[in-house]
């Protein structure tokens, strides 16, 4: 794997790819399977607001996309997305 700030020249949506993203809101760790396994932690804003922080790999841009949707459809307020990591051998 290679880290995304070396290359992000190199960044293709058909590959896999791990994204950390941020929502204010609390997202229960039940719903990981919602949306593509992701893990699912906490902390709290400056102004005591709980935000949940999600990081996973992804197979590519259709199922962040999925992700984000999910999101979207539970009214989750987006704060971040980030792609920390790359995979640049398929399998």
């Amino acid at each position: 794997m290679t880290k995304l700030s070396e290359n992000w020249g190199d960044l293709r949506v058909d590959i896999p790819a791990v994204y950390r993203i941020r929502v204010r809101g609390h997202i229960d760790v039940s719903f990981s399977d919602r949306l593509n396994g992701m893990q699912i932690t906490y902390n709290s804003s400056e102004d005591g607001q709980v935000i949940s922080t999600l990081i996973g790999r992804v197979t590519d841009q259709a199922a962040l996309t999925g992700v984000l949707t999910t999101l979207g459809e539970w009214r989750m307020s987006l704060l971040t997305v980030e792609c920390i990591d790359v995979e640049e051998d398929l399998p």
